[in-house]
């Protein structure tokens, strides 16, 4: 059952303040909700309530922390599922046992501050220290991470603790279990997929790799490659005429088309999609108006990549629809991000657009986001079907709620 989420920016005030909050993580993954409060704050309170979520209190560090503390993973070979980084568990030395809260936040609240060295710890203890990744959720959609993310956004030193919450059967907590906790308690709660869009949103994470003239059959452009941050994704920018300057008509914003790629409707023509029509047509459009841009993101069959992609294709030809195939696999109808998409329009210094696009989705991502941007206008970029795809255009009007023709 869904759950009411707060936003991003209530959680961490709430980190801020010393409080502990509740993040879920998705329902695919662990489906788990953890207890979570900044490292710097854990007072022997603060341990003694999240000990009451009844899983392994850890504490998520960085690299540098684990060097300093001279600790080291528990095992040589990680074969658990997520890999969560388990390292050796320390108390801090004067801990008469290790066990109690209090010894459990004093042991913690040392190992935030920069001055300790590995000799103020015994080993093995009773608090585990996690490694996190470098770049935080948006390397690992993960507790570990989102911990240290959520003590980091707070101003705060980036460690964090975390305990998983468990029922009175000792199973993982409901979503339900964990609004009715969230409320007896007074705890915020949000998720992890929530933090990953938010940081994709607030943080600038894209940079300029490379850039140059580009003729095409439909013209001049200017072809711009991105650098994303923690990411090995190199999204691109076809960029023709120069957005920023005022058209004879004032009230003319730029066309944009955010793409995402296909590689057999793009490349090889497949008339399974509409996607390489789609591409050729807002390019051709883009020409003949003289100026606008097409972001080519790398988000393979609406986000899943290109196996699953064809995995879904197999199980179309035995009689299901794209939305019913992707469920099938696991996967969401649509799992496409557009926040560094919205990041590399906002470098090409773009506030006003109009949005090559049948989705209406996509306008709601531009509004949605926070971002300095507004469409003014959804312009259609509908294609010829065909007896290959109608059944798929038909899907994309019904269930994705695509403005398309009857078919």
């Amino acid at each position: 059952m869904a759950i009411e989420l707060n936003t991003v920016p209530e959680a961490v005030h709430a980190i801020n303040r010393g409080e502990v909050v509740i993040v879920v993580d998705a329902e695919d993954r662990e489906n788990e909700g953890d207890f979570i409060c900044a490292a710097e704050k854990a007072t022997p309170e603060t341990v003694n309530f999240m000990l009451s979520g009844r899983g392994q209190l850890c504490v998520s560090v960085l690299p540098e922390v684990c060097k300093r503390l001279e600790i080291s993973p528990i095992v040589a070979q990680n074969d658990a599922p997520l890999k969560t980084a388990f390292m050796t568990p320390i108390d801090i030395r004067s801990a008469r046992t290790g066990i109690t809260a209090r010894e459990k936040s004093e042991t913690i609240l040392r190992m935030t501050d920069e001055s300790c060295t590995a000799n103020e710890f015994v080993r093995p203890g009773h608090v585990y220290p996690l490694l996190a990744k470098e770049g935080g959720v948006l390397r690992r959609a993960g507790h570990t991470e989102a911990s240290i993310d959520l003590a980091r956004m707070a101003g705060l030193h980036p460690a964090g603790v975390l305990c998983e919450v468990l029922d009175e059967t000792g199973d993982r907590a409901s979503r339900d279990s964990l609004a009715a906790i969230a409320k007896k308690n007074n705890l915020k709660i949000i998720s992890i997929e929530q933090l990953i869009a938010h940081r994709r949103v607030s943080e600038k994470l894209i940079s300029r790799a490379a850039e140059a003239e580009l003729p095409t059959k439909y013209g001049n452009f200017k072809i711009i490659v991105y650098s994303v941050q923690y990411e090995d994704q190199q999204p691109i920018a076809l960029v023709y005429g120069d957005l920023t300057e005022a058209s004879d008509d004032e009230a003319v914003a730029p066309l944009v088309r955010m793409h995402s790629s296909c590689f057999t409707g793009d490349l090889i023509s497949s008339l399974r999609c509409d996607c390489g029509d789609q591409l050729h047509m807002a390019l051709e459009t883009i020409s003949k108006e003289g100026r606008g841009t097409l972001v080519y993101l790398p988000q393979e069959g609406r986000g899943i990549g290109l196996a699953q992609k064809i995995r879904a294709y197999a199980l179309q030809d035995n009689g299901m629809d794209t939305v019913e195939a992707n469920h099938a696999l696991g996967f969401k109808a649509d799992m496409r991000d557009y926040g560094i998409g919205l990041q590399i329009l906002k470098d090409l210094g773009l506030s006003e657009v109009r949005l090559l696009t049948n989705n209406p989705k996509k306008t709601e991502a531009f509004n949605l986001r926070g971002f300095d941007l507004r469409v003014v206008d959804q312009v259609p970029i509908v294609s010829a079907a065909n007896e290959h795809n109608q059944k798929y255009l038909n899907t994309k009007r019904e269930k994705l709620g695509h403005k398309l023709p009857t078919l």
